[in-house]
């Protein structure tokens, strides 16, 4: 099993009881001061967790940068979540890697039976596809929300057999500027196409 495509890293994720408690302790530790925050709503429906399409959640997650590397702090507040689970299951610590791929579909699919599509947009599992019109609404334009036609941009992904536990989140690269709007550059993107060419 390979993922093929990868492009780079856009940052670390760390699931967290309290975004202030981490941005005061190893925050100020590692000497990061600029962090971007935004409080996250999902509605009814909008999102899966292996399989199961889940009810309103809502929570908070936090971005900075740290050298070349970006880091994401993910705090939830109500409904289940990936990383409500995780917190309950494993307690808080680095949840996932996520990284840019060029093109989700395609490296979802080389993934095989190896791994599972664990946390998406409901169209992103093969066991929820239907066309979806829900919107994710926050503080700040959220680049979460599939169209009607398309199963999002983002998927996390669990190894069957790793017993190292954490997630792999893929995004598909051609997205860089909806997130890029939503989170400037408190994340890592990848070089436009035409640099690599050169």
């Amino acid at each position: 099993m390979s993922v093929p495509g990868i492009v780079g890293l856009c940052h670390i994720g760390f699931a967290v009881h309290s975004i202030e408690e981490f941005r005061c302790t190893w925050g100020a530790l590692l000497g990061i001061e600029d962090w971007l925050v935004r409080d996250v709503d999902h509605p009814d429906g909008l999102l899966q967790l292996h399989g199961e399409i889940l009810g309103p959640s809502s929570g908070r997650v936090a971005f900075a940068r740290l050298a070349d590397t970006a880091i994401e702090l993910v705090e939830p507040h109500r409904g289940r979540t990936r990383t409500s689970a995780w917190l309950e299951e494993r307690g808080p610590g680095i949840h996932h890697l996520a990284f840019w791929v060029d093109d989700l579909d395609r490296a979802v699919s080389a993934l095989g039976d190896g791994a599972e599509v664990s946390y998406s947009p409901v169209g992103r599992h093969p066991d929820t596809m239907f066309p979806m019109t829900a919107v994710v609404r926050g503080r700040g334009a959220m680049p979460l929300a599939p169209t009607p036609t398309d199963p999002g941009f983002w998927a996390y992904t669990e190894s069957r057999d790793a017993r190292v536990p954490w997630c792999l989140e893929l995004l598909d690269a051609r997205s860089t500027d909806v997130v890029r709007a939503a989170f400037g550059d408190h994340l890592v993107y990848p070089r436009p196409h035409h640099e690599d060419q050169a």
